[in-house]
């Protein structure tokens, strides 16, 4: 339903999703709570707090001005509480689809990717790999079991939705990866409901927003974009829609 939106850019859709749901977020929270009962409460829980900063050598009168702090606290919660149920279905929905679509990086035409078979311990043998046409397996060589592992390299030379499949005695178990220049991936990892494999992963690389750019070391995902645009843009729009 939603895929029409895989045209933009990832790091503009999160941009453009993170806003529209704070945008959201803040309007219904604003019409669907009494604002001036709520300014009220969160005066009177300032109010409290500035009281307790001048009780720090009266801790009997200090616990009595902290219990009404955290009643008042209470109510503030509870008639918080109606928007964020009403916002949370969609916000999570949009966040699943967000995590299914961009947060890994698609395979692509003739750049090779791994996939790595993790098995329980008890595990010993080897694999015969079943490789679709469209798709080369580039280390050939014998698949056996090491180390409860075995990792197989494939190179893809044209676009397409693969099915990859993996044998093992009488068993046999398969993943499906998608190749194509826009986005679109499938997984990339797989839990197996079975005794013998534990989980299939394919190597999608994550999807980096900001590129290689790194902030002391670190490398921003999607999901830290998203929040700190949620933060920066809910805290900015409370403030000229006066929502408290």
């Amino acid at each position: 339903m939603l895929d029409f939106l895989l045209a933009i850019h990832p790091t503009l859709l999160v941009v453009i999703v993170s806003v529209l749901i704070s945008v959201i977020m803040v309007v219904v929270y604003k019409y669907m709570t009494d604002q001036t009962l709520m300014k009220q409460l969160k005066d009177e829980i300032k109010e409290l707090q500035s009281e307790m900063k001048t009780l720090r050598d009266n801790p009997t009168k200090m616990a009595e001005v902290n219990k009404r702090a955290m009643e008042t606290n209470m109510k503030y919660m509870m008639h918080s509480l109606k928007p964020t149920l009403v916002t949370f279905i969609p916000i999570i929905l949009i966040f699943g689809w967000l995590n299914a679509n961009i947060a890994y990086e698609p395979l692509a035409v003739n750049e090779e990717f791994s996939v790595e078979l993790l098995f329980y311990d008890s595990i010993a043998g080897e694999i015969v790999p079943v490789v679709p046409e469209g798709i080369e397996l580039i280390n050939h060589e014998n698949y056996t079991i090491k180390d409860n592992m075995v990792r197989l390299v494939y190179k893809p030379v044209q676009e397409g939705e693969y099915t990859l499949q993996y044998q093992l005695g009488d068993k046999t178990w398969e993943n499906t990866v998608i190749v194509n220049s826009e986005r679109g991936y499938k997984g990339p990892a797989f839990q197996i409901k079975d005794k013998t494999l534990k989980t299939i992963t394919v190597s999608n690389e994550k999807f980096k927003p900001l590129g290689e750019l790194t902030i002391f070391g670190w490398q921003p995902g999607w999901i830290a974009l998203y929040i700190t645009i949620s933060l920066v843009c809910s805290l900015s729009l409370r403030k000229v829609l006066k929502v408290y």
